[in-house]
């Protein structure tokens, strides 16, 4: 019974618990241990959790635990802008269709205050990338095919805009406001992504922590995502027209 008592003594100082059975041992790893095997991101993962109540600390680890995610997203909204561009120039009375569509769309919200104008773009950006987030859920599914899908949109919108204004003029009428508006999409399409990675992680048996995760990210959207959100619509409405004047 002792060298049993110590056995077990030992395990729990490894983070390894056992069930004692007449045979021997089995072991059921917590989820700590399991996410160190399966999950390199977690130990940044509990390095912001530790730190989330530090403003800098946080960000900077949540990072790093959600930028894997976060990129492939990037990537994957990269691709289907080239498709969008490539389509757009193979096929352009389907670019001018949606030329139309858009125009019809946006025509009556660009004659507004300008106010309004930042307000209904802060708020579209911010309602997307909140569903991106929550949809997550959904294994992830969703987050990669709104993502994929803007991407091809933004491709034809891309080329249409080019063969008008230049790439010159896309340039400077994306990067200002959308060095922070892409990057802050990717971020909470990417949380949607791990949220989706955690929950087929649960439907196959490994030990997660989906709700723990989902609260953390949604501190961390409210936190960082939705005023970066709101500096890039203020950017895009205010100054953005300013540069594009001057071309």
């Amino acid at each position: 019974m002792e060298k049993e008592d110590d056995y077990g003594s030992e395990e729990r100082k490894a983070g390894v618990q056992t069930s004692g059975t007449p045979e021997g041992k089995i072991e059921n790893r917590g989820y700590a241990a399991e996410e160190k095997d399966f999950f390199p991101g977690s130990s940044a993962a509990e390095a912001w959790h530790d730190n989330r109540n530090d403003s800098k600390k946080g960000f900077t680890e949540y990072l790093r635990f959600i930028w894997p995610y976060a990129l492939l997203m990037a990537f994957l909204f990269s691709v289907f802008l080239i498709v969008g561009y490539n389509s757009a120039a193979s096929f352009p009375s389907m670019a001018e269709t949606l030329r139309e569509s858009f125009s019809s769309r946006f025509e009556s919200i660009m004659t507004m205050n300008p106010l309004i104008i930042m307000l209904t773009i802060f708020l579209n950006n911010a309602f997307l990338s909140l569903l991106f987030l929550v949809l997550g859920l959904a294994l992830g599914i969703l987050p990669v095919l709104f993502i994929a899908f803007n991407g091809y949109i933004v491709g034809v919108i891309v080329y249409l805009i080019a063969q008008e204004r230049g790439l010159l003029f896309i340039l400077l009428g994306l990067l200002p406001h959308g060095i922070l508006e892409l990057p802050m999409v990717f971020l909470a399409a990417g949380i949607g992504l791990r949220l989706g990675h955690q929950v087929f992680s649960a439907l196959i048996g490994k030990p997660t922590q989906i709700k723990r995760e989902f609260k953390e990210g949604l501190m961390f959207y409210f936190r960082w995502i939705l005023p970066l959100l709101l500096v890039a619509a203020i950017i895009e409405t205010f100054i953005t027209p300013i540069i594009l004047s001057l071309i």
